[in-house]
Order: C-alpha cells, then structure tokens, then sequence
C-alpha cells in the first residue's frame, strides 16, 4: 500500500472532495480505500461525515469487494466500537446477501 495516495485519500475526504475519488478507490484500488476508511475513523466525525462514510465507501467496499473484506471488517468490529457503530450506518443496497447476513450479525446497533 502507498501511505503516500493513503494520506491523499484522507485528505481529500476531509477536504470534501472525497466522494469520488474514494468511490474510484474502492473499485480500484480496495486495500487503500479500507486503510482510508480506518485511518478517518481514528478522528471525530460529525454525524453527516460517519453517514457519508458508512453509506459511500463502507458500503462500496461491501458491495464490490465483500468477499475479500468480510473477515477484516468483522474481526475490526469486534475490536473497534468506533468500527462496529459505523458498521450501523450500511444499508443492504446490493450487498451480497451472505456478506450482508454476516455484517447483521456482528454490529450491535443500527441507525
């Protein structure tokens, strides 16, 4: 992984222009969009910035990449309350349907 487009990442994210290119990461390049989305979840967010967040690329990743995060993402919601009340913030959309059954069954809160 390059920390350098990491740190970009973020920085657009927060700069509010990370809609796109964090979509763009997702589909392209998955592993910088995971780490993007732990490394912003290490600072305080604002209620709109968690549900960006959870709607947009949590759930990009969930949609196009499930399989292979699946484990992560359920290993780090055990560890990571901030993780698993993001995790409350997915909505199915086109989750595929065993990737969805396993998010229900570790986050503890939905909203």
């Amino acid at each position: 992984m390059n920390d350098q487009k990491l740190n970009e990442l973020v920085a657009a994210w927060f700069e509010g222009d990370g809609g796109g290119t964090m979509h763009e990461a997702c589909s392209q390049d998955p592993e910088t969009a995971w780490q993007s989305i732990l490394q912003i979840l290490t600072r305080e967010l604002a209620d709109d910035e968690k549900s960006l967040l959870a709607a947009g690329p949590l759930e990009d990743l969930l949609v196009l990449h499930g399989s292979t995060f699946i484990d992560r993402m359920e290993a780090e919601a055990k560890r990571n309350p901030r993780f698993n009340d993001l995790l409350g913030g997915v909505w199915p959309r086109r989750i595929p349907r065993e990737i969805w059954e396993r998010i229900e069954k570790v986050r503890k809160a939905i909203w």
